[in-house]
């Protein structure tokens, strides 16, 4: 099966730019397109078409004619609106559906335990698999976004500020993270020829680096040359109100939720120790976690 052209359905948020980014830039020679909402302000890139939708079904198919694949990074909100995608994609002839996923790994109950919003997404990876007699699915997993959450305090390290919050208990719990263009790397890398096959109607695990919050802080510190003031935090504590603000719908504490759920080591959040790290098969490059933190520097 050959994949040429590509379209990433929407256009927002930190990840979209990365993945259009790398298979735009790819050797493999994509024609890359990006779906959104009619109403949407995004401004494709040279050389990437902007194809718009009402989200009806016709419209759908209509703008998905001729694509060979559909990488999906719509919000979480919208989660479960990737059915009618599916379905068109369906109609329209897609070959391969890459659901919006991108994060920990949400195959365990523990991990759904610590965020129920995560169910929407094994819906739809459910959904995909009752329709994989007509459209292959890719699941990518890839752990805490590195870079990303870096820079936004997600990954609480700050190099100009010599700056670092640990969660004491957790500190030396292994956790899996990718950089934002390895990410984009490893889709565009999914589709090429020669491992395209290996890929179909599978989950792949990714990761830059598997590191810890120690290991982190050491490397920091090796890199400036400087000793961090170091903040202590209750992880524990801060799951419990997470969890009681989220059952009075507020979504303030998601965040120390996705946390936690990536430092229990039940949940599989360290790809290494799982033994299913599919950089070797999409030939996709990891650092050692001192190189990780100096290219960020």
């Amino acid at each position: 099966m050959s994949f040429k052209n590509i379209v990433v359905v929407g256009g927002g948020g930190n990840l979209s730019p990365s993945i259009v980014d790398a298979l735009v830039q790819s050797p493999h020679k994509y024609t890359v397109s990006v779906l959104s909402r009619e109403q949407s302000k995004y401004q494709a890139p040279t050389g990437v078409k902007h194809l718009k939708t009402d989200y009806t079904h016709d419209s759908l198919v209509s703008a998905l004619k001729g694509q060979d694949a559909v990488v999906s990074v719509v919000a979480g909100s919208a989660i479960a609106d990737q059915k009618k995608i599916i379905d068109a994609a369906i109609d329209a002839g897609v070959k391969r559906f890459f659901p919006s996923e991108f994060g920990s790994d949400t195959t365990t109950q523990l991990a759904l335990d610590y965020f129920p919003g995560w169910g929407s997404k094994v819906e739809i990876r459910d959904y995909l698999k009752s329709k994989q007699d007509k459209i292959e699915w890719t699941v990518v997993f890839n752990g805490f976004f590195f870079d990303w959450g870096l820079r936004v305090g997600f990954i609480a390290f700050n190099a100009k500020e010599k700056t670092a919050k640990i969660f004491p208990k957790y500190k030396d719990v292994k956790f899996s993270a990718t950089n934002l263009g390895d990410v984009g790397t490893a889709i565009a890398q999914a589709l090429s020829p020669g491992i395209e096959p290996k890929t179909a109607n599978q989950i792949l695990r990714i990761r830059t680096l598997t590191t810890s919050q120690s290991e982190l802080l050491a490397a920091f510190e090796k890199a400036t040359g400087e000793k961090f003031k170091v903040t202590e935090a209750d992880l524990d504590a801060a799951v419990t109100e997470a969890k009681e603000k989220l059952s009075k719908g507020d979504f303030s504490g998601v965040g120390t939720l996705i946390q936690a759920a990536a430092l229990d080591e039940r949940t599989g959040n360290d790809f290494d120790k799982g033994g299913n790290v599919s950089n070797e098969l999409l030939e996709l490059p990891s650092l050692p976690v001192e190189g990780a933190v100096k290219a960020l520097l």
